[in-house]
């Protein structure tokens, strides 16, 4: 089975993954008791990278509520999307679990992932040149202990340089913000595509590329 390319993906197949992550989420909440709809779509059904981002919606402003995501193509995107929108609702630690009164506050935004590719650079220090900012997603590792990830559109909102998202990941990954100097971490950049409802249970969704996105946030990140 293939990997889906991003290029591959428009506005229509993101409005049906969008709705797979609802339906999952109403499902593990009880609010519906039918089954499963089987997608046809060949596409959606090659394997696939994703993550599922759930916010709590104001109208005018959002709250992160939950985000999960799997940087392994080890299922159909479908599978993938439906399985993070249940952990991003119930299973993110650092948050409870979605109750069936927030389901309707509840926005769902969807990120499509390139597969991870390993920065290979002799000279560390030559290393954010290496990245762009609103192009690349960006993984720290370090041993089996330590790992951290950060979605493309995250420092085009925080308004980070490179510098600032290669220390960021590194302490989202539990790590000295400088880790990445260091020969034993490795370091990995993916592309991604973003699929968001207009408001929540919208069916006017949007596509946005992260070198699209705006500075919004100028608090630290959570």
């Amino acid at each position: 089975m293939s990997l889906i390319s991003i290029q591959e993906l428009s506005r229509e197949e993101g409005k049906i993954l969008i709705q797979i992550a609802r339906r999952a989420i109403q499902r593990k909440l009880g609010l519906i008791k039918n089954e499963d709809v089987q997608i046809e779509d060949e596409k959606l059904n090659k394997k696939g990278l994703a993550f599922v981002t759930l916010e709590t919606y104001y109208g005018s402003t959002t709250s992160l509520r939950g985000c999960i995501g799997y940087v392994e193509a080890v299922a159909p995107l479908v599978d993938i999307v439906r399985n993070a929108a249940i952990a991003a609702a119930f299973s993110d630690p650092r948050f409870p679990p979605v109750t069936p009164s927030e389901i309707n506050n509840i926005l769902i935004e969807i990120t499509i992932l390139t597969k991870p590719e390993e920065i290979n650079i002799e000279n560390r220090k030559e290393l954010p040149k290496a990245i762009k900012v609103g192009r690349d997603g960006l993984i720290v590792e370090k041993g089996l202990l330590y790992s951290g990830l950060l979605l493309p559109q995250v420092p085009m909102e925080y308004c980070w340089d490179e510098e600032t998202f290669l220390a960021e990941t590194c302490i989202k990954a539990g790590l000295l913000p400088d880790c990445w100097l260091d020969n034993k971490v490795r370091i990995k950049r993916f592309e991604g595509i973003i699929f968001r409802e207009k408001y929540p249970s919208s069916e006017e969704i949007e596509v946005i590329r992260p070198s699209d996105i705006k500075c919004k946030k100028s608090e630290l990140l959570e």
